[in-house]
């Protein structure tokens, strides 16, 4: 992010026309940094190769085996899943 600057008094409508105009510059830059960065976290996953693909999908069936384990056990160590937030 760009640095706070000291306000400094404006004197008349042209300072104020160029300072707005400084600020828009500045906020388009950012603009395209965040735009940068996001197409660069959302293209990660078109660069996986086969393989890669595979394992992130063998991770998530894990895990989502290894919640259901957990509710699972909840669930008998409870009762029921809605009694986990009674006590």
């Amino acid at each position: 992010m760009a640095k706070k600057e000291r306000i400094k008094p404006y004197h008349s409508l042209e300072e104020i026309q160029m300072r707005k105009e400084q600020l828009d510059e500045v906020i388009e830059l950012e603009n395209e940094e965040i735009r940068r960065l996001w197409v660069q976290l959302t293209n990660e996953d078109q660069e996986m190769s086969r393989g890669e693909q595979i394992t992130k999908y063998i991770k998530y069936g894990m895990m989502a085996y290894d919640g259901m384990m957990l509710l699972h056990k909840l669930k008998r160590s409870y009762g029921s899943i809605l009694n986990i937030f009674r006590r």
